[in-house]
Formats: structure tokens, sequence, C-alpha cells
């Protein structure tokens, strides 16, 4: 099960113990055992990282010249260029550990000495500018290989000077970016309609991380399912600050995409459509979005007591309709 990344926070180790605490605990027992391919591991990981020899030990080998090398505590700031919430796997990082090709231990015996797909960044080439780098493809890569070098004995500074190769992509916006993510991560897991709506809603000029970011750059919002994407990120990042467990991240986040359709299906305020009225004053989105907050725990308490059958999303939307609408002077 994937996990939304710590927002507004770096991808090192440090930051996702309480995540990754037992599987960082698996990876130490395993290297410190006297004898066995772990331990020859952690040998090599102490003599080799400090002659600056990680790609040439623990990367599959590539003709020369390709790749660049960047260090891995530069790969941690990326979260910097980010415009909407990342997933960490935390079964993804154990399988690139011990799974079929474990840089620990193979599923089977023995281990993979090296890491066998780089972990690629993508830079938006702006004119002139160049933004990034972003991790478009290796996230749990980039943990994975933090929690070897970790049990192995390097300190979290040691950790962060070391270069690894990376597979180095250009694109032309945002929207390609995002994109280029879902794309490249489809093979190693699925991704929700929230998400994919979410990633491709960010392209539109909104971060969508937390509800701060979404009322920080609303007024920047290009498109509709920008819109929609951010209603539905700031009603899955308040479900997921006051605890409220009851439904998905992915289906609070669905919850406030049915909502933004209700709304617009029976409001055409001042002789618009609903949005254009929004996009005409953002802050009336983000009065909508406050409503909807305020009314979530008493909505979501109330589809837990329905008997009504049905997918929960939509069932939630309802509930928050009729509130939202009488705090904004709307049809619901």
């Amino acid at each position: 099960m994937a996990f939304s990344a710590n927002m507004n926070t770096s991808y090192e180790l440090r930051e996702y113990e309480q995540l990754l605490g037992d599987l960082i605990t698996k990876t130490k027992d395993e290297m410190n055992k006297p004898k066995g391919g772990a331990a020859s591991l952690k040998k090599d990981i102490g003599q080799n990282c400090h002659k600056g020899l990680f790609v040439e030990e623990h990367q599959v080998q590539k003709p020369e010249g390709q790749g660049q090398r960047i260090s891995i505590g530069e790969l941690c700031q990326s979260y910097r260029h980010e415009v909407v919430q990342q997933q960490i796997d935390p079964e993804a990082v154990e399988r690139i550990l011990f799974g079929p090709d474990g840089l620990v231990r193979k599923a089977g015996g023995g281990r993979s000495p090296y890491l066998m797909e780089d972990i690629e960044v993508a830079f938006i080439k702006d004119g002139f500018k160049k933004i990034g780098p972003v991790i478009s493809s290796g996230r749990n890569r980039l943990l994975a290989l933090q929690i070897m070098l970790y049990a192995a004995g390097a300190d979290y500074d040691d950790i962060k000077d070391i270069k690894i190769r990376v597979s180095e992509i250009h694109v032309r916006d945002k929207e390609e970016l995002q994109r280029r993510i879902i794309s490249a991560n489809t093979g190693s897991r699925s991704f929700s309609r929230a998400e994919i709506r979410e990633r491709m809603g960010s392209s539109g000029g909104v971060q969508l991380i937390t509800r701060q970011t979404i009322e920080a750059t609303i007024a920047g919002a290009t498109n509709e399912k920008t819109f929609k994407a951010a209603l539905g990120a700031w009603i899955k990042d308040a479900a997921i600050q006051s605890s409220l467990n009851y439904m998905t991240p992915a289906q609070y986040s669905d919850a406030g995409n049915s909502l933004w359709n209700q709304l617009c299906k029976v409001n055409r305020p001042e002789s618009k459509t609903f949005y254009s009225w929004i996009k005409s004053d953002t802050g009336r989105f983000v009065q909508i979005a406050r409503a909807a907050e305020a009314a979530l725990p008493a909505s979501v308490e109330a589809i837990k007591l329905s008997k009504q059958s049905g997918a929960l999303a939509p069932k939630l939307a309802k509930q928050l309709a009729p509130v939202v609408a009488g705090q904004c002077g709307l049809q619901a």
C-alpha cells in the first residue's frame, strides 16, 4: 500500500524512519550477520563509498557517458520542485532490498550486486531556464539505497554526499512532467483516479500539496480540471489532518471532485457558468473549500450511520453539497 510522502519534506531517510523502521531493522540485522552476501556488502560499502565508487560497484554497467551523476542529498531536496503530493510504497522499497533482484538478499538466496534501474530525474526546460530536478521515477529506489547505506554504517551526512548515476530527461512543462511520472511508474504500481486527476490538475498552475499551498496558488489555476483537482486535494488533506480514517485519501479526493460536479450542474451565479464564476474571483473557491472542510466531520458521521448502499465518495459529496451551498449562497 502506497502512503503519501511527508508534505514539504526532504526524501532523506531520517524523515521516514517511522514508516520504514521495521525495514531498516531487518536490513541492519541481515548485514550484521557474521557471514554471507549481506555481510560482504557491508564491507564493500565501507571501502568503496568513501572512494566515490558507488556507481561502479553498485549500479548496473552502462556505456561510458550514459547518465548523469548527482548526490543523494540533491535528490532528497528535489521535493522543492514538486507541485503535487507524492507516494511512497514500503512494499516496493522492501522488494528493492529483498525481492527477486534484492540488493541485500534475493528472494531465492544470494543477492543482486547491482541496482538494475537508475533513478530517473526530470528537468522542465523553460526557455533558457532549467527547473529541477524532479524525480520522475525512483523515490522508492532512493529510500532503499539510503537504507542499504545506513544499515552498513554510513551516517546521514555521509549518505547525502554519495553520488549515484541517474537517467535525465527534459520535459516542456508541468503537464508533460506529470504524464511522464504516470507513464514511468505504471509498471511498478497502479495510480488511482484521484492521484491521476491531482497530477494532471497540478499542471494547471496550482500546488496541490496542502490546503495552505492550494490557497496560496489557486489564483494561478488555468482550467476547470485544476479547480476540481484542487477541491479534491483540499478535502483529502483536511480529512488526513483530522484523522478521518473512515474513507481512503483517494475516496476523499473523489468526493471533492463529485462535490464540484454537483455544484456545477445546478448553479449559474450572475448568469455565468459555475467555473467562470469561480475563475473570476478565486476567493470564492477558498470559501467553498473551507465550508466543505468545516462540514466534513459531521458529513462523515452521517454516511457512517446511513444504510444506503453505494460508493462512499458520491454519498459524502451529497452530504456536503447542501451545507456548502447554504454557506456560500448557492443551490444544492
